[in-house]
């Protein structure tokens, strides 16, 4: 059990950083190209690398090969609250610092929420 859930713990970290990396340059390209406020880039970028995350995750690091929309539905819950989790976080952080930290903050803490979400709920076996 322990074992399963540390591979499945790196399979969902490695799909995390290609996830990051789409949040990441999709907040940028928002924000600094598209001058989008910062909070808004924030949970669309979001949004982006959460769908990445879902495909992939589903496939590789869960194996589900459910086709169900109570699957989705659960998925978007928990992604949600992470949303939520995920907005508050980084608007709270761009109160007291600047630069990435608002970001990164969120981002781990997303990671968590996501990765428990996940396992728990959405690809319950």
């Amino acid at each position: 059990m322990i074992k399963k859930t540390l591979n499945q713990f790196t399979s969902y970290s490695l799909i995390g950083v290609m996830s990051v990396g789409i949040d990441f340059i999709s907040y940028n390209i928002l924000s600094f190209v598209l001058n989008i406020d910062l909070s808004t880039s924030k949970a669309i970028s979001f949004i982006l690398g959460s769908a990445n995350s879902y495909l992939l995750n589903k496939s590789i690091t869960f194996k589900s090969k459910k086709k169900s929309f109570k699957e989705i539905i659960k998925f978007i819950a928990v992604y949600t609250f992470s949303l939520i989790v995920n907005y508050i976080i980084h608007k709270y952080f761009l109160t007291i610092t600047s630069g990435y930290t608002p970001f990164i903050v969120a981002t781990c803490f997303s990671v968590l929420v996501n990765f428990i979400g996940q396992k728990t709920i959405v690809f319950k076996k």
